[in-house]
């Protein structure tokens, strides 16, 4: 066992309670209503009245979906691609409508300048020996991968890398 805490399983709420915890759980972090479900639920809160805490959440402006999906794109897009915050926000129970709609302003033009920063960020490891060509693949393919990862589209994936780490071989 850990010197810290011990593990011990939460306090259900019952429905008086529930409305605290929910403002607790957002005055912590922004979250989605669909989370803010999920957490009531595991504290084995009645999924009606975990929605009616929701709904009135809702009601007073306290929690917004859409409000949430523009600022978590907008707090992220610098270090991921549009297909990556889709995915994080889908993960986060926001519907697919009002994801789109957050990353609507986020064109290719934007995700080449955001990928081109992120491997400035990083150009310590794509640093290769220029009169070794493997390596200079190496670093080329180091670099693309992590901005696949990152969720950026393959041409401004490519771009950013021939822009950081010059064009590729013609072998």
């Amino acid at each position: 066992m850990s010197r810290g805490r011990a593990l011990r399983a939460p306090t259900p709420l019952d429905p008086e309670r529930a409305w605290d915890y929910a403002l607790e759980l957002l005055a912590r972090r922004a979250m989605s209503a669909a989370e803010v479900r999920e957490r009531l639920r595991r504290r084995s809160l009645p999924e009606p009245d975990a929605d009616a805490v929701v709904a009135k959440l809702e009601r007073l402006g306290l929690l917004n979906d859409r409000a949430f999906a523009e600022a978590y794109v907008r707090s992220r897009a610098r270090e991921r691609g549009c297909r990556a915050l889709r995915r994080e926000l889908q993960h986060k129970g926001v519907a697919e409508d009002v994801a789109e709609g957050a990353l609507a302003p986020h064109d290719d033009a934007d995700q080449a300048v955001a990928a081109r920063a992120l491997l400035r960020k990083h150009a310590w490891r794509f640093a290769a020996a220029d009169d070794d060509p493997a390596a200079v693949r190496a670093a080329r393919a180091r670099a693309y991968g992590l901005l696949a990862r990152r969720g950026f589209p393959p041409d401004a994936a490519q771009a950013a890398v021939e822009a950081a780490l010059g064009a590729a071989d013609p072998d």
